[in-house]
């Protein structure tokens, strides 16, 4: 009885030994999981309603990343300034950009600036919003895990083919969700989705400048886009204020829409925000 029970023990031990590996936000944590399950465990640092833009992590989380073996990072603001503490931290911990094949665009869009005589530089660090963009987070995750893990390099194979094979799939749903719609621009504050724009044949109108409350100015040219192409949905997101996006909906008598582009459920959410795109 006593062997059996000292057996249980080292079982029970041997399953908690669970790789810690940390992110900076929700999606994340999701991919980690798609390919991982239940062989890790992840540390989100931006919870929810918090913004990746300004967050700075808490001391309980500083404590997490002294233990994690992977920080998998995104590319969103708060990583430029705390990634090097971070390697302070815990200089063993390998730091993986999963967006390292990953070809960048700019915030905002080129034309916006022609009359400047330059851009505004800034690279949009939205990639998990593009499934096919995904697909490349994944497998960069995957090699990441089997480098720390080796002994369960089957199991992540053998999850990420499963998970970018439901990439496709999410992917071929959100073409059919989009293929008869009429309007394929969209007012948004926070210019987040970019690169779903882009993938899926839509634009979008973003009413933050470089981070910035937009001019009156701006407001108005806004207000008269959406006046011109009949856009009555302004979307905005749980992580930004909305007092703008609501004056505009207010004067072009149409709604505000909330969108979260850091929902943890990313395969759910991300043909939530297909369908809302779909139906403005």
């Amino acid at each position: 009885m006593k062997k059996i029970f000292l057996i249980l023990i080292v079982i029970s031990t041997i399953s908690l030994a669970k790789v810690q590996v940390s992110v900076s936000i929700p999606p994340q944590a999701f991919f980690v999981q798609k390919v991982a399950g239940d062989l890790v465990s992840v540390e989100v640092l931006v919870k929810p309603g918090s913004s990746p833009a300004t967050y700075s992590p808490k001391p309980s989380q500083l404590k997490l990343i002294s233990d994690s073996l992977i920080y998998f990072t995104i590319g969103v603001a708060f990583e430029k300034s705390w990634l090097p503490r971070f390697s302070s931290i815990n200089s063993k911990m390998l730091i993986v950009d999963t967006t390292k094949n990953i070809q960048k665009i700019p915030m905002e869009e080129e034309d916006e600036h022609k009359h400047h005589g330059h851009h505004h530089g800034e690279l949009d660090p939205h990639v998990w919003l593009d499934p096919n963009l995904v697909k490349l987070q994944i497998i960069t995750i995957r090699d990441a895990l089997i480098r720390v893990d080796k002994e369960n390099r089957e199991i992540y194979l053998k999850n990420s083919k499963n998970f970018i094979k439901e990439l496709d799939a999410i992917d071929k749903e959100i073409r059919a969700i989009l293929s008869n719609v009429s309007q394929r621009e969209f007012i948004v504050f926070h210019p987040s989705f970019g690169y779903f724009a882009k993938a899926y044949g839509l634009k979008q109108i973003a009413i933050e400048k470089g981070g910035k409350e937009p001019s009156v100015r701006y407001i108005k040219k806004v207000i008269d886009l959406a006046s011109k192409k009949s856009i009555k949905t302004v979307f905005t997101a749980p992580q930004f204020p909305q007092k703008s996006a609501k004056q505009i909906a207010k004067i072009i008598g149409g709604t505000v829409k909330n969108i979260n582009p850091l929902a943890r459920d990313w395969d759910k959410n991300i043909l939530d925000i297909a369908k809302s795109f779909g139906n403005q």
